[in-house]
């Protein structure tokens, strides 16, 4: 049976720099929490270190640390905004519409900015989610970022030289920005209508952790509406195999310190995983998310069978609502892109 075109693998070189990147990058803050024995933070400290994967594209090593440090700070204030939101009636749904919008809008800038959006919209998710958590959180996000530029300057180190680019950084996609014939507001406004609609119903339905709706609506979504419904069917097939890896990890491995190296492995597979196809990669990035929360959150966590179905659930509605939005914004593409051009026709301003 033909493979979906969306599904078949590449021969992309695999770029083992990268892979160096993440094993630091997630492996430093899950060392310095388990020698402290702070579970909690170590799920902050690793996701924001695999983060740092996504956001550092090669290049200027000046331009990389940047990016780190834009992605790590707003990370922090995005969080902050998501537990500050519960003291002020209404304030949690105009944030997340706020980060969503923003989020949206640089959207088709390319490469790091557009994650950079992203990730500030998860951060004010995850804070949104657990209002409860202890500042020290904040504290290991920072040491993930740092661990991510750590491990750009120990790979430059090594390596001997510079890394090379292989998406638009920052001063690339401000260019971008600024060249735009439009204000980006049709697809900002398509982009926050999706994550907003996921947030609504993953709370009314009942969810366990009714945020990774949004959140997988956040990721799958993109600025090319053809290529988004590729994405999901990428990321739910991804997904699927993805929850019963990490599932059959948290139930199998008991020893924490295994549990770390096991993710900081899936961190170091990932970019090998990114160079055959997206969903490849989903599902160590998959597995990796679950066993980190598992580390926080075992006390909350009824079984492995019960997160692993969770998960499923939140990613299978997510898909659902991307693929409904995804052929409404198709449909209306045409028109949006009329009027588009007609704002911009010469000697109009």
């Amino acid at each position: 049976m033909a493979l979906h075109p969306s599904l078949i693998l590449a021969n992309t070189p695999i770029n083992r720099r990268k892979m160096f990147r993440g094993a630091i990058a997630v492996g430093l803050p899950l060392l310095i929490a388990l020698t402290r024995g702070e579970f909690l933070p170590a799920v902050y400290g690793g996701v924001a270190g695999f983060y740092t994967l996504f956001v550092d594209y090669g290049g200027e090593t000046s331009e990389r640390i940047a990016a780190i440090i834009y992605m790590t700070l707003g990370m922090l204030l995005a969080g902050i905004a998501g537990v500050a939101g519960h003291y002020v009636p209404g304030a949690g749904l105009a944030l997340l519409v706020g980060f969503a919008l923003f989020a949206g809008w640089l959207q088709g800038a390319g490469g790091s900015v557009e994650f950079i959006g992203k990730y500030w919209l998860v951060a004010f998710l995850f804070g949104d989610s657990a209002p409860d958590l202890p500042p020290l959180c904040g504290t290991y996000l920072i040491i993930g970022g740092l661990s991510g530029i750590l491990s750009v300057l120990v790979s430059l180190k090594l390596f001997e030289e510079p890394e090379y680019q292989t998406a638009p950084m920052l001063r690339e996609a401000a260019r971008h920005l600024m060249r735009r014939r439009h204000n980006n507001g049709a697809f900002a406004l398509y982009f926050a209508s999706l994550v907003l609609a996921g947030y609504l119903l993953g709370q009314w339905l009942g969810l366990l952790r009714y945020y990774w709706v949004p959140l997988t609506i956040a990721i799958v979504t993109v600025y090319d509406a053809h290529h988004s419904m590729h994405r999901l069917i990428q990321r739910l097939v991804g997904s699927l195999i993805g929850v019963v890896a990490g599932a059959a990890v948290i139930y199998y491995v008991q020893s924490e310190w295994v549990l770390a190296i096991l993710v900081t492995l899936m961190a170091a597979m990932t970019p090998a995983a990114q160079a055959r196809n997206y969903w490849v990669a989903v599902i160590p990035i998959t597995a990796l998310v679950m066993v980190l929360l598992d580390f926080g959150l075992q006390r909350v966590i009824a079984s492995p069978m019960h997160f692993a179905l969770a998960r499923v659930e939140n990613t299978v509605l997510a898909c659902a609502l991307c693929a409904v939005g995804s052929g409404l914004y198709l449909k209306m593409l045409p028109r949006i892109e009329a009027w588009q051009a007609k704002q911009h026709k010469p000697g109009v301003y």
